[in-house]
This record gives structure tokens, sequence and C-alpha cells, in this order.
């Protein structure tokens, strides 16, 4: 872990951000979204291979990891509206990301839109990983409905691999994860104006890569993406070219580093 690193002083107030390493004088707080039915904890790798300026803030979200007795969330637009307000409070006016990885991009997208429609501040940059474009979404919805149960048996094995999941626990979490993908409906909205760095596996059959390109739509700023080898969590065996580039387009996204 890089010297700066205190995960105990974190702000450990908020149950959504207790997860979080304090890095004082970071530029940018990284907030992580795991997959809807995942724990922050699965952002550990993550952590480490970001460099000191970006503070990295793994989010638990109701009814998961440490929040396992709360009730979750199962509708997006809700579970969005509270990220959003606790992002204000905790960000205080920093400058502030998102990085999601499959539903949590989603609720990263809808978060992103709450606080322009409140008028609070925006993420300098939006980061999705395995997440099909939410504008695209009743596509995905609709596959799901009718595929055929056979089809969904990468991905169960995929989940009961996660090291931050007890592989009993992977067929509640697919259920889950397919739970709050059939509720959600997209809103037609402006597009965003910050950018978005999109991620995704090349053999994935949730997110298409076909269909990653049309969150081009999604933002006005610019929309980077990368393709690796891998399904759904091919990110497991990249963290650290995900963290290089996600450091590079928060760069970017802040402008040059200032002077020390």
């Amino acid at each position: 872990m890089p010297p700066h690193d205190d995960p105990r002083s974190a702000t450990a107030s908020s149950p959504w951000t207790a997860a979080g390493v304090r890095r004082p004088g970071a530029e940018v707080r990284l907030y992580c979204l795991p997959f809807l039915g995942g724990p922050a904890a699965f952002f550990l790798p993550l952590v480490p291979e970001l460099p000191g300026w970006v503070e990295p803030y793994p989010v638990e979200l109701p009814g998961h990891g440490r929040r396992l007795r709360e009730p979750a969330v199962r509708d997006v637009s809700e579970l969005a509206r509270r990220l959003a307000e606790e992002v204000d409070r905790d960000a205080a006016g920093r400058p502030f990301a998102f990085f999601g990885h499959c539903g949590g991009g989603l609720l990263a997208f809808e978060a992103t839109r709450h606080l322009r429609r409140r008028g609070l501040g925006r993420p300098v940059l939006l980061g999705v990983s395995a997440t099909p474009p939410p504008h695209g979404w009743h596509l995905l919805t609709a596959e799901l409905r009718t595929r055929p149960l056979h089809r969904l048996v990468p991905l169960f094995r995929e989940l009961a691999g996660q090291r931050a999941l007890h592989a009993s626990s992977a067929n509640a979490v697919l259920k889950r994860e397919v739970s709050v993908y059939l509720r959600y409906r997209y809103r037609e909205e402006a597009p965003l104006d910050c950018p978005i760095s999109v991620f995704g596996g090349r053999e994935d059959s949730i997110a298409l890569q076909e269909a990653a390109c049309t969150w081009s739509e999604l933002s006005e700023g610019r929309v980077r993406h990368r393709v690796y080898p891998g399904r759904h969590f091919y990110i497991d065996d990249r963290w650290p070219e995900v963290a290089q580039s996600l450091a590079r387009d928060l760069r970017g996204a802040l402008g040059p580093a200032r002077p020390a």
C-alpha cells in the first residue's frame, strides 16, 4: 500500500464510505461502486494500484458487505438518489469521480444525473466497467426475460469465483442483480457534460462490446473506450491496467498537476 494510505482514519461516520482510504492531500476522491449485490471489498485490489493523488473510496451499499443487516434497495433511481445525496455531503465541494462495475456503473450514471437535476456538484469523470449503456438497457432486460437459464451459467461461475463473496451466496447475488436490471427504466434526459471512461471484457455476454460504443451518445464530454480479454469479470486480471487508465483519464479531467 502507498505510504500515505490510512484506512483507519477514513470517514467512518457514514456506512456508505467507511471502507474509504484516507490520503491527505489527494486531488480527487474516487467513489467505487461494486456490482449490485457485491461488497465494497470487491475494489480492494484497485486501492494499491492507484497513485497517491487519488483517494479511493469503495462504497458499501445497503444490504451488502458490512451493511448486510440493512434492507437492500432494489430500485436503481431511489438508490441513486440516496447515493448522490451521500456523496454531496461527503465530498463537501472537493473534486470527485465515480467508477462502477456492472450495475455499479448504472448506479453511478443515475447518481450523476440526480446531482445535475439538483444543481449539486458533479463528478469530474464517470468511469463504467462491464456496464451496458443505460439507454439500451431495455434490450438487455428483454434478453434476460427470455434467456434460458443455462445461458447464465458462465456468469454464475464468475460470481462464484469472486473472492469478496462466499461461493454459496453467488446464486443469491445473481438473482439480486437480475431483479434490479429487470426493474430499471431509462428516462430520456440531456447528455451529461462530464467525460466518460468505458471499460469492458471482449467476451462479456452481458455488456456486449458492439453496444458499448453508444455510451458516446450519453455525454457531450470525451468518451474513451478500453477493451480487455475476458468476460464479465475481466477486471479481476486487469486491476493494474484499469487503475493506470483511470488515473490517466482523471489527470486529463483535472488538468495539470499543481506544483508541490
